[in-house]
């Protein structure tokens, strides 16, 4: 029954109708409100405008005080030199060096001094140049007595002193016009200006959410749709989401959820056929053996009874005798697998060394010879029935072996395993130096009574790869082969395993 779907209001249109709300809300205050705005903002620019013009007339006042403090302090230094006898008396041998290392010269930043006769000639003079470009000469004549002589000083002044003075006049007055302007509302024009602005930005962003909305809900939209499909019954049904962002993360996660039910699933269904298989080893191996030892009996019977005489036909006996229990014994070999398989212990758990279960597979003097261990660099501790897993790696260390020897080799086999910490799982392989197997075998050969083999049942596969997902593992044939020339089984196992016993 298809389930009944309602009408509802889209996601897109949802998400498309919030953010223009979300967007317009501002603007439609902001129109409303735009005649406080400008007034506020007007006043605050004025207050502004006005702080700053303080700022600068202080420090336009800065700069007069320095002016005057600099014109006095080079008056004070004139008037103190020009009453010095040795200068008015026009003194050649004066040291006019030695004035220009006077404190009161240093600190009104003396540069040259020189002593000018009426006619202008000079008697003494001394100086220094300019410390760079940023100074400038200031030239300072003082009369000396009534002579008619000068005494001019030369002092250093910033270059640009006077016009950072002109410039931060010119900054006031461009501060009040401002100010002035500014103390008035904004101007209509700039107030529509400013609402075009807010409703561009507006239209954009309402564009823009429209367009990531849209993307996003088809996006849900996909992985809807898988949904529907796998509860349809589409069960390889997958959703592809591109990106790196959480849509597509949830996307992958959809995938593996769908992969790990899927995979759950061809267990239980295995598991299901192989539980099916059981009751019917169980009840052949009951069937069949029954009536094997009355059969046996009876050919022994009639062979026993016969006297003699007819060398033909005790000949017969004797070959009928033979076939009967060669058969019967074969028949007993195919119960005694049937048993196995449909008495299976139950799996009972417990910490083990898998190098110690390994290496105990040397036991078997023919198996010693052909098989090879590589162990890891650190030991692996699973969590296992330590006879159903020795089971499971003998089996296919002996199937390795025929493998090999079959396809005329020396029928080596090569174990390994090590553990995946981040799955928490241990991966053991078996490589044989075998054919390998077809791709189209790799799944059929674990059903039972199913062999690529000369001899066998085909149950040897079908019990192991039970027993591997009875412990919480699985056993597959990998798609590449073995770097030894053949198959590779990998038998995979977590590594803590179940803790409770499993039927």
């Amino acid at each position: 029954m298809t389930p009944k779907r309602y009408r509802r209001f889209p996601l897109q249109l949802k998400l498309s109708i919030a953010l223009a709300i979300i967007v317009m809300t501002p603007l439609a205050v902001t129109a409303y409100f735009t005649g406080d705005i400008t007034r506020t903002a007007a006043n605050l620019s004025a207050e502004e405008a006005a702080e700053r013009v303080e700022v600068m007339e202080r420090a336009k006042d800065v700069y007069k005080s320095l002016f005057q403090t600099t014109k006095q302090l080079h008056a004070e230094l004139a008037d103190r030199l020009a009453k010095r006898t040795d200068l008015v008396a026009l003194d050649p041998k004066v040291d006019v060096e030695k004035l220009l290392d006077d404190e009161g010269a240093r600190e009104a930043r003396l540069r040259a001094i020189a002593i000018v006769r009426p006619d202008g000639t000079i008697v003494a003079e001394a100086g220094r140049p300019l410390p760079g470009p940023e100074w400038r000469d200031k030239v300072l004549d003082e009369p000396l007595g009534t002579s008619g002589a000068m005494l001019r000083l030369t002092f250093e002044v910033e270059a640009r002193l006077q016009e950072n003075y002109q410039e931060l006049e010119r900054s006031i007055r461009s501060a009040r016009i401002t100010m002035e302007a500014r103390a008035s509302e904004l101007p209509r024009g700039m107030r529509y200006a400013f609402l075009l602005i807010i409703g561009v930005a507006a239209l954009a962003a309402v564009f823009v959410g429209i367009v990531m909305s849209t993307y996003v809900t088809r996006r849900i939209a996909r992985l809807v749709d898988t949904a529907r499909k796998v509860s349809e019954g589409q069960l390889d049904a997958r959703v592809a989401l591109r990106g790196n962002d959480e849509m597509a993360e949830l996307g992958n996660a959809f995938n593996t959820m769908l992969d790990d039910l899927d995979q759950t699933r061809t267990q239980v269904q295995y598991l299901q056929r192989i539980g099916a298989w059981q009751d019917v080893a169980r009840r052949l191996a009951h069937e069949i053996k029954n009536p094997l030892t009355p059969i046996q009996l009876a050919v022994q019977e009639a062979v026993s009874q016969y006297k003699g005489g007819d060398d033909r036909y005790g000949k017969l006996l004797g070959d009928t005798r033979e076939i009967v229990e060669e058969e019967i014994a074969g028949l007993r070999r195919l119960v005694d697998t049937f048993r196995t398989l449909g008495q299976l212990p139950k799996v009972e758990t417990k910490p083990l060394a898998l190098a110690d279960v390994l290496e105990e597979l040397r036991l078997d003097p023919e198996v010693a010879q052909k098989l090879e261990l590589a162990p890891p660099e650190r030991a692996v501790t699973v969590r296992a029935d330590k006879l159903l897993l020795k089971r499971v790696i003998a089996n296919l260390v002996e199937n390795g072996i025929h493998a090999g020897q079959e396809a005329g080799a020396a029928g080596k086999v090569r174990v390994s395993w090590r553990a995946e910490v981040r799955a928490d799982v241990v991966t053991i392989t078996v490589d044989d130096q075998g054919k390998g197997i077809a791709e189209g075998d790799r799944e059929r050969i674990f059903e039972p009574y199913v062999t690529t083999k000369s001899t066998g049942t085909g149950l040897g596969l079908a019990i192991a790869r039970k027993i591997a997902l009875e412990h919480g593992g699985e056993l597959r044939v990998a798609s590449e082969r073995a770097p030894t020339g053949g198959a590779r089984f990998v038998v995979t196992l977590p590594l803590q395993g179940p803790e409770t016993s499993l039927g």
